[in-house]
């Protein structure tokens, strides 16, 4: 007959105490092998490796019940560790938006105001998170129909899908991001520079083209490690300049980058900066990465 052991040997053996074990027993999850003549639980070499298996499962969070149900095998040990792991990583990222909450609201001045707006922020479904870019850009716009188009190009651009387990750093950007579109200065900055931009002396297609070239000459300065603040990037920055003078119908430099100046606002590159890291995309890379040179470009050239 196969060694038996008492529940104080087997409390020994795995570390367990008697009285936990004894309540796994009367939960049903350790069975004893069989009763001595004077009623103690006995139990068996295997039920070593049952206590282990418990542990495991309960250090993992799963309850009493779903262990169980793996003992009893109603459910898989795969399944019930899949459904365990959804759990977690469901409580990780309702955690990070709560986190991403705390750190707004102390930068912000932790008032309680400021702690529930931004907590109401951070829960905010993706099509939630598009109706308050579509309303910031609909308020930007609202007095030139002919934007409708551009409208819609700019709201797909910067309304990126939160992943369920959006990084603190998403969280982050999109809770400065809803502070900023809120901000009724940088609403009436960005329809100071619609008016400039919808004005109806405006070639839109050469607009277009004068900004398109503009990135591209943009990128291949940054990949010679041209430096933003050069002369060689001062040069860019002017031929720019005289494309989008070209391409509002004046030929009047000076006068454009006069108005460039007084309606320059850093908010407007710091909006796509967050765009970048809420759609995950190193800011250093790629199309932002051009614009962010060509802006820091163009502000050295109107600060100097």
């Amino acid at each position: 007959m196969a060694k038996r052991l008492t529940i104080g040997e087997l409390s020994r053996r795995t570390g367990v105490p008697v009285k936990t074990l004894r309540f796994y027993s009367d939960e049903g999850l350790l069975p004893p092998a069989e009763r001595s003549q004077k009623n103690y639980r006995l139990y068996a070499e295997e039920h070593v490796v049952r206590i282990d298996l418990i542990r495991t499962l309960r250090e993992a969070g799963i309850g009493l019940e779903g262990i169980g149900e793996v003992l009893r095998r109603d459910v898989t040990l795969e399944e019930a560790l899949r459904l365990r792991l959804g759990a977690i990583e469901a409580h990780v990222a309702s955690l990070q938006r709560v986190a991403s909450a705390l750190r707004a609201a102390i930068r912000s001045g932790a008032r309680e105001e400021d702690l529930r707006r931004i907590s109401m922020v951070t829960r905010l479904s993706n099509e939630e998170r598009r109706q308050v870019v579509e309303g910031f850009f609909e308020e930007v716009v609202k007095d030139w129909p002919q934007s409708k188009q551009w409208l819609r190009g700019m709201v797909e651009a910067s309304t990126p899908d939160l992943p369920e387990d959006a990084t603190p750093a998403q969280l982050d950007a999109w809770t400065e991001l809803v502070t900023m579109l809120e901000d009724p200065s940088f609403i009436a900055s960005m329809r100071a520079q619609a008016s400039d931009f919808w004005s109806s002396s405006v070639d839109m297609s050469a607009m277009r083209e004068a900004q398109a070239e503009a990135a591209r000459v943009a990128g291949e300065a940054r990949a010679r490690g041209v430096d933003p603040t050069s002369p060689e990037a001062t040069a860019i920055v002017r031929g720019f300049i005289a494309a989008m003078a070209a391409a509002s119908g004046s030929e009047d430099e000076a006068a454009v980058t006069t108005r460039m100046r007084a309606l320059y606002d850093p908010r407007a590159e710091r909006y796509w900066e967050l765009v970048a890291i809420m759609k995950g995309q190193p800011i250093p890379d790629g199309p932002y990465g051009h614009w962010r040179w060509l802006g820091e470009a163009v502000r050295h050239h109107l600060t100097a």
